[in-house]
């Protein structure tokens, strides 16, 4: 009989401790001091080094400041992490501060349902943002959670090679299509990214639709059916993405080329131009790649419609691993206070790190490559950025239609009109869901 009452002690203990594994955080018993816990949440599991270890820095200078705080964090890759956020959300058993994705199809249900804390913007705004950063987690008017990391589409360009057959640096599509030519008389595959997983000519066409309209919300008007993806603009950036594989900017097996085979295609010198995300910033230090390559490699903007109404320096960026806090945490003040000292201490070590690129504005060290230099002042001189690209922000439904679509415009299956045509038709279907 006593075993049999241990036992279930045993079993209270545990369910107890299981219900409250998050459930917005608990105050307890340490020694003499009272213990405040704050659980958190994220998918970042190495916490020894990368992204991981710059959130156990800035969690450790949070502690000097509270030391009556103690960290209890779950950490999950990608999938794994939303599908327990859903899971927590639905038992009201979410974490006090968690990471999370601003895209509208995660972001958005759980301020529906009234899980997020709406901060202050004007107490945010004081932390260097790039511009639009801290506006891609504002929802109906109200800031939910802070951008932390950015992704800038770019194109990287070998600079020995521009050299060596004498051209420039393109600024406008034109001067692309010419460089582009020069280069594949001359040998080279001009331009490469990932065509086979789709979404990179997705962000691509995004980018052709700015650079025609000098506009960056009219992918999200055609989503919310303001306006329709048939209207001319979107017909004719159609048309010019089409025309930059029939002039050869695009190597003819663009579609199937995935990300790995288009970066060695770049990194072993056989092509000038990768269009690709910030993120590859570590083309410089890859010991796999040759030295004339790591010395060579630069970044360079995406070009504008010559005479066209789009800045040089508006730039397709969007913004990450948002942080948020559970408005039903018994802890909100503490955990508001957690999001300041982020945004105050994660630019300057995420860069140092080398980890991620933040959506700040941070100065170059006297170690960082070139590249990484380039990178830092295409951020830094952008007037405006486009936020969450168009395949992100409406449902699952609406993202693999565009990726399709797109790809079959790129690959010319289709024409531009019946692009248009048939992107506007998923775009009212996924309003109608």
């Amino acid at each position: 009989m006593r075993s049999l009452r241990i036992a279930l002690l045993s079993s209270l203990m545990v369910a107890v401790a299981a219900v409250g594994a998050f459930g917005g955080g608990s105050g307890e018993r340490e020694g003499d001091e009272q213990t405040v816990v704050l659980n958190a949440s994220d998918n970042l599991p190495d916490r020894t080094k990368g992204w991981g270890a710059v959130v156990e820095e800035i969690n450790a200078e949070f502690r000097k400041a509270h030391p009556e705080v103690r960290f209890e964090t779950e950490s999950l890759p990608d999938q794994p992490y939303q599908e327990k956020i859903k899971v927590y959300a639905t038992a009201g058993e979410l974490p006090d501060i968690m990471k999370y994705w601003s895209f509208s199809t995660l972001l958005h249900p759980l301020v529906d349902a009234g899980h997020v804390e709406p901060l202050n913007m004007e107490d945010f705004q004081q932390y260097n943002w790039l511009p639009g950063a801290l506006e891609s987690n504002v929802y109906k008017g109200e800031l939910y959670g802070i951008p932390v990391s950015a992704d800038l589409w770019v194109i990287y360009y070998n600079q020995r090679l521009f050299e060596e057959v004498g051209v420039d640096v393109p600024t406008t599509i034109s001067e692309l299509e010419s460089v582009s030519a020069t280069l594949k008389d001359a040998g080279y595959i001009p331009l490469v990214t990932d065509g086979q997983d789709r979404w990179p000519l997705s962000i691509t066409y995004d980018a052709i639709v700015q650079r025609i309209s000098g506009d960056f919300t009219l992918v999200q008007r055609a989503i919310d059916r303001e306006m329709k993806f048939t209207d001319p603009v979107f017909v004719e950036a159609a048309a010019a993405f089409q025309n930059l594989v029939r002039t050869d900017v695009f190597p003819d097996n663009v579609i199937t080329t995935g990300y790995g085979p288009a970066r060695n295609l770049f990194g072993q010198e056989r092509a000038a131009m990768f269009l690709m995300g910030s993120w590859e910033l570590g083309l410089a230090s890859d010991p796999d790649l040759p030295e004339s390559f790591r010395d060579n490699v630069r970044a360079m903007r995406f070009p504008v419609i010559e005479a066209g109404p789009a800045d040089i320096d508006d730039l397709v960026a969007w913004y990450g691993g948002n942080y948020i806090v559970n408005a039903s945490s018994e802890h909100v003040d503490l955990g508001i206070e957690y999001l300041h000292t982020y945004a105050r201490l994660y630019p300057k070590l995420v860069w140092e790190s080398q980890a991620g690129f933040p959506a700040q504005r941070v100065e170059p060290s006297e170690r960082d490559s070139q590249l990484a230099r380039d990178l830092l002042e295409i951020a830094a001189t952008a007037v405006s950025t486009s936020g969450t690209t168009g395949l992100d922000l409406s449902t699952a439904a609406f993202k693999e239609d565009h990726q399709r679509l797109v790809q079959d415009l790129v690959a010319g299956v289709i024409t531009p009109e019946r692009f248009a045509a048939d992107l506007d038709a998923a775009a009212e279907r996924a309003a109608n869901r």
